[in-house]
C-alpha cells in the first residue's frame, strides 16, 4: 500500500537525518490500513565502538515507549479483568501511600499525569551514594527507589493540572506487581509477549546476571550513551538511569525491542480501537486514548496527543491521533482516522544525549507521512 515514491522520498529523508548526525542509526516504519507501507533501517548500531549496519533484527533502547508497549497495556487489561480500577486510589494498593494530598492520587491521575508529582527525581544518585553504589541494579536499588518515590509530596493538588512524570509510571509499575504477585517483565511475557508473538520485545534484568545474558544472547543492540557515571557505552543496558538503579525493570523505561514488534503492539492497540480486533477492549481502548479533561492537558491515558503548536508528531495527523516518545530518540504515533501507524526508532544519545537535532527533524518526517497518506 506504499503510495509512488514515498519508499524512496522517506528513505532519503532518513538517510539525511544519518548524513546530518541527527542520529547514527535508526528504523522507520509506517502502517497503513493494516498494511506495511515503508519500512527501512539506516546507518549503524554503534560508532563506539564501531558496530555493524542496523537491521530488521537491531533491538533498540524503546526509553519511555515502555510506558504504551508495557504499563499501559497491562494496567487496561488488569482493569479489563476487575483486578483494578481506574479510579480507586493509588494508596488501596500502596498501603502507607497517605498524606499532604497522596490519599487524592487515583490510578487515572498516573496514567494522564495530573497527580501533581513531580516531573522527575535522580533517585539514581541517592541509590549510588548508598554503600557505594551496593543497591544500584539489584532488587535492593528497585525497593529503594519506590520508597523514595511514595515519599514524594506532591508539588500541586491531584487532579490540578498536567505536568509529564516518571514517578506516575514508577507507580503504576509497583501496583501491577503488588496486584499481581510479579514483577512487570514476567508479566510482559505472559500477557503480550507471547500472545501477541513479540519474539523481540523484552527487558533485560539486570539483576539476575543470568537472566540478563539469556535476554541479550544472540540479539543486536543499538547503542545509547557513552554513560559518564557507568564509565561505558550502553550496549544492551538500559539507558535510563533510575531504571537502571531499579535493575533494569521499570514501568516508565526498560524495554528493547525491534520495530516490527513495536508495531505488533501498536496493530493490537488500534485494531481494538477500532472494533477489528479484540486483544484489548474496545470501550476501554477508547477511554484510554480520550484527551484528559485536565486544563491545558494533552495527556490521554498513558498516552499523548499532538500539541496544539511545535508537536513533535508535526502538525498532519488526524484529531484522535495518540501516540507517545522515548528519550532515546524512539517515537510512536498511531492515527485511527487513517489507520496510520508511525514508528521511529533511533538511537540519538548515542554517543552523547546532548545532541537534540531529532526535535527539528522528527516533525518534519512525521508532516512527510502524513501527507503521503493522506
Amino acid at each position: 500500500m506504499s503510495q509512488p515514491d514515498s519508499h524512496s522520498e522517506l528513505t532519503r529523508l532518513m538517510d539525511a537525518g544519518i548524513a546530518d548526525g541527527v542520529f547514527p542509526g535508526a528504523a522507520l516504519l509506517v502502517r497503513a490500513r493494516g498494511e506495511t507501507a515503508h519500512l527501512s533501517f539506516h546507518g549503524r548500531r554503534s560508532l563506539q565502538p564501531l558496530l555493524g549496519p542496523v537491521d530488521a533484527s537491531t533491538c533498540f533502547d524503546l526509553a519511555s515507549l515502555t510506558k504504551v508497549l508495557a504499563t499501559t497495556p497491562m494496567v487496561l487489561l488488569s482493569i479489563q479483568d476487575d483486578r483494578l480500577g481506574l479510579d480507586e486510589p493509588v494508596h488501596r494498593r500502596l498501603e502507607g501511600f497517605l498524606g499532604q494530598g497522596r490519599e487524592s492520587i487515583t490510578v487515572r491521575m498516573l496514567l494522564d499525569h495530573s497527580s501533581g508529582l513531580a516531573a522527575w527525581r535522580p533517585y539514581y544518585e541517592t541509590v549510588r551514594s548508598t554503600d557505594d553504589g551496593a543497591g544500584l541494579a539489584t532488587l535492593q536499588g528497585r525497593e529503594s527507589v519506590r520508597r523514595m518515590v511514595a515519599a514524594e509530596t506532591p508539588e500541586a493538588s491531584p487532579g490540578s493540572r498536567a505536568l509529564y512524570s516518571d514517578l506516575n509510571f514508577i507507580l503504576l509499575d509497583w501496583i501491577l506487581e503488588r496486584i499481581n504477585g510479579r514483577p512487570i517483565d514476567e508479566l510482559f511475557e505472559e500477557w503480550l509477549a507471547r500472545p501477541l508473538s513479540l519474539g523481540s520485545l523484552f527487558f533485560v534484568d539486570l539483576t539476575a546476571p543470568a537472566t540478563a545474558a539469556q535476554a541479550r544472547e544472540g540479539r543486536a543492540f543499538a547503542a545509547t550513551e557513552r554513560c559518564p557515571w557507568r564509565g561505558r557505552t550502553l550496549i544492551g543496558e538500559v539507558h535510563d538511569d533510575n531504571a537502571y538503579a531499579m535493575g533494569g525493570v521499570g514501568g516508565q523505561a526498560g524495554l528493547f525491542g525491534t520495530v516490527q514488534d513495536v508495531a505488533r503492539v501498536a496493530d493490537a492497540w488500534l485494531a481494538s480501537f477500532l472494533g477489528s480486533g479484540d486483544f484489548f477492549a474496545s470501550h476501554l481502548v477508547k477511554e484510554f486514548w480520550q484527551k484528559s479533561a485536565v486544563t491545558g492537558s494533552t495527556r490521554a491515558l498513558g498516552f499523548d496527543t499532538p500539541s496544539p503548536h511545535a508537536s513533535q508528531a508535526g502538525g498532519g495527523f488526524g484529531p484522535r491521533t495518540v501516540g507517545h516518545l522515548g528519550f532515546t530518540g524512539t517515537s510512536l504515533w498511531i492515527d485511527p482516522d487513517r489507520e496510520l501507524i508511525v514508528v521511529l526508532l533511533t538511537n540519538r544519545v548515542h554517543p552523547t544525549r546532548g545532541n537534540e537535532a531529532i526535535r527539528q527533524f522528527r516533525p518534519v518526517l512525521h508532516d512527510r507521512v502524513a501527507a503521503l497518506w493522506r
